[in-house]
């Protein structure tokens, strides 16, 4: 009996962005046919069928989607441009995912894999959190990702339109420069240079981080196989304490670091942790990369881009 995910096109938008970058590579490992898609000029060379489209662009995301069988949604404004730019911001999360939808329902595309975010729950009733955790989200940014989560159900029920969410946690790894300002490039920069490195709250506040090459191999599963219409965290169900974090980093790094405490940002959730049980049930598998090894492998990248 043949697999008729075997053999399949891949449309990636937000190709050129940090996770993006981390599947393209997967891809490219794994054979896998695929067009790369982002708004920025083409960062891939010569080895990768690559297309700039901007998404709210709708006559250009179209035409990326015409020959593909599965989208892959990574394309999205960030959380800091949502607060400073709220209605930019919706218009590439809300307007740009909305064209995608739409290209994916003309040509009949068999399944859109869309990259949500842990943030769409907002106020933590329990933990670990799960699928089912009640949501209200906080921000500009979670309010459009949870919004297109429900766009996409609504998509399926209506137009019979095949998707996969999968729910960010705290990813990290090959590809998230330190000028994102997001917290593992951050205190990768500030430890090597010998800065002072500011913790807002104790620092007792827990996340769950995820390595981005364990989830490059989750959506290559994802586009292998006929899992549809579902939402699956992508987290690790493990805990780490910032101070933990930090410890680890500067034990790899071999440097002593410089700490200061400022109060805790309002709004910031204290303790926050996947519960992974759904993505054993579709999987077969949790993420691989224990968060020591995904810190070294990391460091060795953003000191090789750097040097």
């Amino acid at each position: 009996m043949t697999n008729k995910w075997a053999k399949v096109i891949v449309a990636i938008f937000g190709a050129a962005g940090f996770v993006g970058r981390n599947l393209v590579s997967k891809l490219l490992k794994e054979g896998t046919e695929f067009i790369a898609i982002d708004i920025v000029e083409n960062p891939f060379g010569k080895e990768v069928d690559y297309s700039k489209v901007d998404i709210i662009d709708p006559m250009g995301v179209s035409e990326a989607v015409e020959k593909s069988d599965i989208v892959v949604h990574l394309a999205a404004s960030p959380l800091l441009t949502s607060l400073e730019r709220p209605i930019e911001n919706m218009r590439v999360n809300i307007e740009g995912t909305l064209n995608v939808m739409e290209a994916c329902r003309k040509f009949n595309i068999d399944k859109i894999i869309y990259s949500s975010a842990s943030s769409v729950i907002g106020e933590v009733k329990y933990n670990p959190v799960d699928e089912e955790h009640p949501c209200k989200p906080k921000t500009p940014y979670a309010v459009a990702k949870k919004a297109c989560e429900d766009y996409l159900r609504v998509y399926n029920e209506v137009f019979n339109l095949n998707y996969l969410i999968f729910r960010f946690f705290n990813v990290y790894g090959p590809w998230q420069h330190p000028e994102s300002e997001a917290l593992i490039p951050t205190i990768y920069r500030r430890l090597t240079q010998g800065e002072t490195l500011t913790i807002y709250g104790d620092g007792t506040a827990t996340r769950d981080y995820i390595y981005a090459g364990d989830i490059a191999d989750f959506y290559y599963l994802a586009i292998k196989r006929d899992i549809k219409n579902e939402i699956v965290n992508m987290g690790t169900g493990k805990t780490t304490s910032i101070n933990d974090l930090v410890r680890s980093a500067s034990e790899i790094l071999k440097v002593e670091p410089k700490i200061i405490y400022h109060p805790p940002r309002p709004g910031e959730i204290s303790n926050f942790v996947a519960d992974t049980t759904k993505l054993r049930s579709l999987f077969g598998k949790e993420p691989r990369t224990s968060l020591k090894e995904g810190l070294m492998k990391t460091f060795h990248w953003l000191k090789t881009v750097e040097e």
